[in-house]
């Protein structure tokens, strides 16, 4: 029944992004986070749904009359230089190169999704859709999951999105914080009663769905959030609210084996999970030592020929962290967006990465500061929080090229640009007005 219902639907969708490119985009990311594959199980699961809504969107910008314009900025320049310079490095990598040219593939049609966000959406109606898209994707799925975790009494195992780009309850954890946010902003701009509170119910259900996966990054993402969202927010009894209930009800469920998996924040140094991200993290500084300026390629730690050549010097780097003689069974992934960009691009790489990050967050600042638009500044007040959860909870996991995470860039590319062109607007009537009576003037 789903496949049916879904391959009659998906004609009609791709008639509507041929008809306006920003709903392709929307669509885009919400076909990348909810893997419309995972939720059918018939003939319907072959289709590469997100292929055809990229190709359909893309035609449609192509083909779309009165444009409008699209000034570049320096976060725009910046990312596409990160993209060229992780081109370079595919070129020079020490790894598979078939691996690593798998990898770069994923990480060039995510560029394009940026792209076509910063060139198709414009107006705040477009923007809207966008949020209400990503809401609909890892947000939903992480409603149901804590849902379950609930009705279950804490006996449901909550994991990712099988197949997807959120295939990891970690990683599904890291896109709920991120998301949690925006739930908040479309609360606090929806007039409808049972919309208010289907969102507060997807809020605690999220924030139960944190804690039931078991994912101490998570948690910990979430505790950050959580206080940076506090300090933040003009609302904050209501933010008290939702984290005591979701934070109260997640707790009442959780067992002795979530309690003791929490407990090894403590005691970390002699936890075998965590030594061996320590591990990784030391094969990604030894790796980046060598090939400082390109690294050593998309993922190239996880091959095993270059893990075992940097493995018997990780005691190098015991001074920060003794791993002593702990050894791994196979290469470790990097666990962490930051190292793994150090070893993927090297130390220049992870310069740029690091300033994609702090410039985004300083073009959302920008916003706030440059509009009275009650809208337009909680919005980027809400993708501020999004961007520190990706910054807290990423510093665990290995999504440094993250679809939603470049969504949040492209957001703030396009906040500036309303702002930008609203004043444009206001300043243009007025110079014609002036000029037409320096011309009566004149006659």
């Amino acid at each position: 029944m789903r496949d049916i219902l879904l391959v009659l639907v998906f004609p009609i969708l791709l008639f509507f992004i041929f008809k306006r490119p920003y709903i392709g985009v929307s669509l885009w990311i919400w076909s990348a986070m909810f893997f419309p594959n995972g939720w059918v199980w018939g003939f319907a699961s072959s289709f590469r749904y997100n292929l055809l809504i990229a190709i359909a969107t893309i035609l449609s910008y192509v083909f779309q009359k009165n444009k409008i314009k699209t000034e570049a900025s320096g976060l725009t320049v910046l990312i596409l230089f990160f993209f060229i310079w992780s081109t370079i490095s595919s070129i020079f990598t020490i790894s598979n190169p078939d691996l690593v040219w798998f990898e770069w593939n994923i990480f060039f049609k995510i560029i394009i999704f940026y792209l076509l966000c910063v060139l198709t959406i414009k107006t705040k109606h477009h923007i809207n859709v966008f949020i209400w898209a990503i809401t609909l994707s890892a947000a939903y799925f992480g409603a149901a999951e804590g849902l379950k975790y609930i009705v279950t009494g804490g006996g449901h195992t909550i994991a990712g999105i099988p197949g997807s780009r959120l295939g990891d309850r970690n990683e599904l954890a890291l896109a709920v914080n991120m998301t949690l946010p925006l739930i908040v902003f479309l609360l606090s701009q929806t007039k409808s009663k049972w919309l208010k509170i289907a969102l507060i119910g997807a809020v605690i259900f999220n924030v139960v769905a944190i804690i039931g996966s078991f994912s101490r990054g998570g948690l910990l993402g979430l505790i950050v959030i959580g206080g940076y969202f506090f300090l933040q927010s003009k609302h904050k009894l209501l933010v008290s609210l939702v984290i005591v209930l979701g934070v109260g009800i997640g707790s009442a469920f959780v067992s002795d084996k979530w309690t003791n998996r929490m407990d090894t924040i403590n005691t970390m140094d002699q936890d075998s999970s965590f030594l061996g991200r320590v591990v990784a993290w030391k094969q990604a500084v030894l790796m980046a030592t060598d090939h400082p300026i390109f690294g050593g390629g998309f993922k190239a730690g996880q091959n095993p020929s270059v893990w075992y050549l940097y493995e018997d010097d990780f005691h190098r780097l015991n001074f920060i962290i003794d791993t002593g003689d702990y050894r791994v069974k196979r290469p470790k992934a990097a666990h962490s967006i930051y190292f793994q960009v150090l070893g993927d691009q090297g130390f220049v790489g992870l310069f740029m990465f690091l300033a994609i990050l702090l410039l985004c967050y300083r073009k959302l600042s920008w916003v706030i500061k440059n509009t009275d638009d009650e809208w337009l500044m909680g919005l980027a007040r809400m993708l501020r929080v999004s961007l520190v959860a990706y910054a807290a909870g990423g510093a665990a996991l290995s999504l440094p090229y993250f679809d939603l995470s470049f969504a949040i860039f492209a957001l703030s590319h396009i906040l500036c640009e309303v702002i930008k062109r609203a004043k444009n607007d206001k300043e243009q009537p007025e110079i014609s007005v002036i000029g037409s009576k320096v011309q009566r003037r004149a006659e």
